[in-house]
């Protein structure tokens, strides 16, 4: 039993006991009160009766007219007078219906002895009198005092019953917060309490509080040391962009990602003579000069129109930069932005190469087209050659085509999904991810085809919500392994198709499918309020939550410790290098031991060799997805 069914019980139990224990003690006292004064009455009017008759004549009428006369002036019983001689007068009243039940009349008995006097005829005893009073209206008066006393007695335990309640709900408050911080710690979710007044609660709550900022801490130094370690080891030393065997990994992602069928724009950004200007200006004042042109290319993306998914910038030597655009295919619209950076001695040198690329060629081929239009830029004395031809046949060529074909297929529901396992170092598998397919022109594309228009369009939320209610209604191939569903940031923030998800999973006709639902990195920037709210529904309907992308944006990740999400996986480009090299090895190591120590499993995104996967093993990975996982690895 709970404690606060404890604390109801026993106030009730107690209000119970002093209602009882007030109610029989005043009927007791009444019940003394009625005694005493009836027995009073009855010898007041013994001595009284005794005494008159005492002083008059002896004959027999005149002590039976004296007798009548008291008998008819007061509510009495019995007048009886025993003379010596034998004989006796005595009136007697006939039984009166009694208005109080029998079983009060047994409880409550009014047991009161007669008056008894002397009636003396001058020096010599003539008689005993014997005076006893009616009961029944003693009885009667007792009864109705009793019922007063009850509806009294019932309306302040009433008032003693709100009274507690209030005190039970004061004492409670604090103990449901302590309770709900206990289970919050239990579901992964170390949150900070407001420590109540009541002693006992606040040192558990101060505890408990300890043990969450102590979490908090402790992933927030962790994730401050894995920047740190992914900045040597990833990052070029001196503009703190990529160094090239990362951003060549980052290209190798996005080419071997078998779901990727859209285009992605790859900037080579050129400054000739970089070792003429460090003589002439000086190396460091040429170092912080790159140095800002890297932040402020990234800034003047993430503050333009343009409508891209990610920017992913690397220096690939002394003089060569390159920028992947991820999701955007429009080379020509970028170099208004980018050419506005390039100001100064420095930047005004720089030449620039703008090509797109898809899943279909290979980093060596892109990165071979992009230095030979980089190299017509040169030759040429140009600041910019823009890759216009595009080999790609796209069927919509503006957003009022894209938006009316995406309606289309969304409100014909020509929905598909494509299956990718996720398995555990048995070769089991975990789940089973869902990628979304849309019937565009009779042809069926994957997601990287029309997400990037999905976006610019806001039509992201839309196709989210469709292909849950999608899987929830025809999925039935893959028996009872979780189904896990990718959602995008933007449908976090649609309250409206949000709310729409959770009522969907809470209406699913089988419950025993497991759904999983996956969000982005980029979502842990967000209130953690809307998150957190949102991971609780979500888990509440039975469902476990993920975020993907883990290790672009580390600083947000001591944030997952107020959440109580189930497991993170990995951005895919570290899958790119872990097979051969010991620092993104170290790296996923304390990445891995981080996710542990606050009970959450981590998976690998983007493996394609046997190596890779067993690598992951190494470091401690729970899990592993990617084009070369397959069941029974």
């Amino acid at each position: 039993m709970s404690l606060v069914k404890q604390l109801w019980l026993g106030t009730s139990l107690l209000i119970l006991t002093a209602f009882l224990a007030s109610l029989a003690a005043s009927l007791v006292s009444a019940q003394s009160y009625y005694q005493e004064q009836l027995m009073l009455k009855n010898i007041d009017s013994a001595n009284s009766l005794a005494l008159t008759m005492s002083h008059s004549e002896k004959e027999q009428a005149l002590m039976a007219s004296f007798l009548d006369a008291q008998f008819s002036t007061g509510h009495y019983q019995r007048i009886e007078l025993s003379q010596t001689d034998g004989q006796s007068l005595s009136f007697t009243a006939s039984p009166a219906d009694h208005q109080a039940p029998s079983w009060f009349r047994v409880m409550f008995p009014l047991d009161i002895p007669p008056g008894v006097a002397t009636v003396s005829d001058g020096w010599v005893n003539f008689g005993t009198l014997y005076v006893e009073s009616a009961r029944t209206y003693a009885q009667t008066s007792l009864w109705v005092t009793a019922q007063r006393l009850f509806i009294w007695l019932c309306l302040v335990a009433v008032i003693a019953g709100l009274i507690g309640s209030w005190l039970v709900r004061r004492i409670s408050s604090p103990l449901n917060d302590v309770v709900k911080q206990a289970e919050a710690i239990g579901e992964k979710r170390f949150i900070v309490s407001e420590e109540p007044n009541t002693t006992e609660f606040r040192r558990v709550v101060s505890a408990m509080n300890k043990l969450s900022r102590r979490v908090e801490t402790i992933l927030e130094s962790e994730a401050k040391a894995l920047a740190d370690m992914r900045e040597r080891a990833l990052n070029d030393p001196v503009t703190g962009v990529a160094n090239r065997e990362f951003f060549i990994s980052q290209l190798n992602s996005l080419i071997d990602d078998p779901e990727s069928d859209t285009r992605h724009t790859l900037v080579l950004l050129r400054i000739p003579g970089l070792a003429e200007l460090n003589a002439q200006l000086g190396r460091d004042q040429v170092n912080e000069t790159l140095q800002i042109m890297c932040g402020n290319v990234l800034k003047a993306l993430s503050n333009s129109d343009l409508l891209f998914q990610d920017a992913f910038m690397g220096r690939l030597n002394g003089s060569d930069f390159g920028l992947l655009v991820t999701g955007f295919q429009d080379a020509s619209h970028i170099l208004p932005t980018l050419e506005q950076m390039l100001t100064g001695p420095v930047m005004r040198r720089a030449r620039l190469s703008v090509s797109t690329f898809d899943s279909t060629a290979t980093h060596a081929a892109v990165l071979m087209h992009a230095d030979h239009l980089l190299a017509t830029a040169e030759q040429t004395n140009q600041r910019a050659v823009v890759d216009e031809d595009n080999p790609e046949d796209i069927p919509f060529r503006n957003a009022a085509e894209w938006r009316t074909a995406l309606n289309q297929a969304l409100e014909e529901r020509a929905i598909d999904v494509a299956f990718h396992p996720l398995i555990d170092r048995s070769g089991n598998i975990i789940q089973v991810e869902a990628k979304v397919r849309l019937k565009l022109l009779d042809q069926w594309r994957p997601a990287g085809f029309f997400l990037p228009w999905g976006r610019r369009l806001g039509l992201l939320p839309h196709v989210d919500t469709a292909m849950v209610q999608y899987l929830l209604e025809t999925f039935t191939e893959q028996g009872e392994l979780p189904v896990v569903v990718h959602i995008a940031r933007e449908t976090l923030l649609d309250e409206t198709l949000r709310r729409t998800i959770v009522n969907l999973l809470s209406q699913r006709h089988e419950p025993r499918r497991s759904f999983r639902l996956e969000l982005p990195e980029e979502v842990l920037a967000e209130g953690e309020l809307l998150l957190g709210r949102f991971v609780e529904e979500i888990q509440t309907q039975g469902c476990q939550v993920g975020i993907s992308g883990i290790g672009k944006n580390l600083e947000s990740i001591a944030k997952v410790h107020e959440l109580g999400l189930d497991y993170l996986k990995t951005d895919p480009v570290y899958a790119q290098r872990l097979e051969d090299d010991p620092a993104t090895q170290q790296y996923l190591q304390r990445l891995t031991g981080l996710a542990h120590s606050i009970g959450l499993s981590i998976y690998l995104a983007g493996a394609k060799t046997d190596g890779c996967v067993q690598a992951a093993w190494n470091v401690g990975l729970d899990g592993v997805t990617g084009p070369g996982v397959k069941s029974g690895n």
